[in-house]
């Protein structure tokens, strides 16, 4: 029997397997695919994700960005930075670095091993894959959005909005103008946004909405997003799509002796839809939160507590933030343009050098200047 089973060896999974494990505990993830694998996802880390990342993470790095591009329907601003505020990564390689950052440790991972099915007894879990059943007291869903665990543990699903995107070659005129410079443009889609992320000479171009539902075809979206920014742009051959699950209300992420860490407990920032750094840290909680419970032979409640003290706390003010921005976009485009220090809060946020509390608390104190309003106090 297993210490953990950890279901899904994307970068929560992987990384909650190598911090378990450099603990001491016996631990198997089981991923349904192969590695590498292709990983829709624009590859942006943030900087304040990489203390959370193994060492030698820089080897792995195909940008740095130091330059951020922020578009409206009226014009756009580009601030750059003294250091990079993201670093861009190949997900397929990413992932299968960080499994294998996971397997130095002393994890066993298993790939191409779906899981079909999974029940707890009390004492342990038994989890069946197609080729045999496995057995542990703890176990971590880390299968993504479209994973079974959270089914399974009959935890409360997220809500799931949705992005495509592509890759092509950056046209050679614009490389060195573009390889350190993110775009963004959050005025043509309802509840969504538009990006160019640099892969190197590639650029990673999506386009995507927390409500697609409301939008036409993101494909034809995407299209038209690539004309508009490389005029002369060959048809695209590959479109990728992946889900963007986040939730709006705190709801449990742990039962019995489980936990679900990642996009498979919706933990996205709902503003910046960035989902790795929620992934990583999660994990991180998850891995003490396993190791407390097995020293105790208790459960994994601590891991709710956690996560609502240590991380809701700042994910909280993200969906208020996308709350108050999305659904007048225009107008809070044209705002951030001539008040760029509002821009300038949100990189430093990235950076880890501020918070959505302090970002929320500038932009509502920005409005109510212009309108000569004083906030009110208690």
């Amino acid at each position: 029997m297993e210490d953990v089973i950890i279901i899904g060896a994307g970068p929560a999974g992987s990384t909650a397997a190598r911090l378990l494990a450099q603990s001491g505990k016996q631990v198997l993830v089981l991923e349904q695919a192969t590695f590498p694998r292709k990983k829709p996802c624009g590859g942006a880390i943030t900087s304040r994700a990489v203390p959370l990342l193994p060492d030698q993470f820089m080897n792995h790095v195909l940008s740095s960005p130091t330059a951020w591009t922020f578009r409206g329907k009226k014009g756009s601003r580009t601030l750059k930075t003294s250091k990079p505020f993201c670093y861009t990564v190949d997900r397929s390689q990413f992932d299968h670095w960080l499994a294998q950052e996971a397997q130095k440790a002393g994890a066993q991972v298993m790939f191409n091993t779906p899981v079909t099915a999974l029940a707890f007894d009390g004492e342990q879990y038994i989890v069946k894959t197609s080729h045999r059943y496995y057995y542990s007291r703890y176990l971590i869903g880390a299968d993504g959005a479209k994973g079974v665990t959270a089914k399974y543990l009959g935890l409360t699903r997220p809500h799931n909005g949705a992005a495509v995107e592509t890759e092509i070659p950056f046209p050679s005129s614009l490389l060195d103008h573009s390889k350190d410079l993110v775009e963004i443009d959050v005025s043509r889609y309802p509840w969504g946004y538009a990006w160019i992320i640099p892969h190197g000479s590639i650029a990673n171009i999506g386009v995507g909405s927390f409500k697609a539902s409301k939008l036409p075809s993101l494909k034809g979206l995407l299209q038209d997003y690539i004309m508009a920014s490389f005029p002369g742009a060959s048809a695209l051959d590959t479109i990728w799509a992946h889900p963007l699950p986040y939730r709006v209300h705190f709801s449990s992420l742990a039962i019995d002796h489980a936990v679900l860490v990642g996009d498979a407990a919706g933990l996205m920032d709902s503003f910046s839809a960035e989902g790795i750094f929620s992934a990583l840290y999660s994990a991180h909680i998850a891995s003490e939160a396993i190791n407390i419970a097995y020293q105790h032979h208790s459960g994994t409640e601590s891991y709710n507590a956690r996560i609502r003290e240590d991380f809701w706390t700042h994910l909280r003010p993200a969906i208020k933030m996308s709350h108050l921005f999305y659904p007048l976009a225009g107008f809070w485009t044209e705002w951030f343009l001539h008040h760029t220090e509002l821009l300038e809060e949100y990189l430093a946020l990235t950076q880890g050098e501020s918070t959505y509390d302090q970002l929320l608390a500038k932009t509502q104190a920005t409005l109510l200047a212009k309108l000569h309003i004083r906030p009110l106090t208690r």
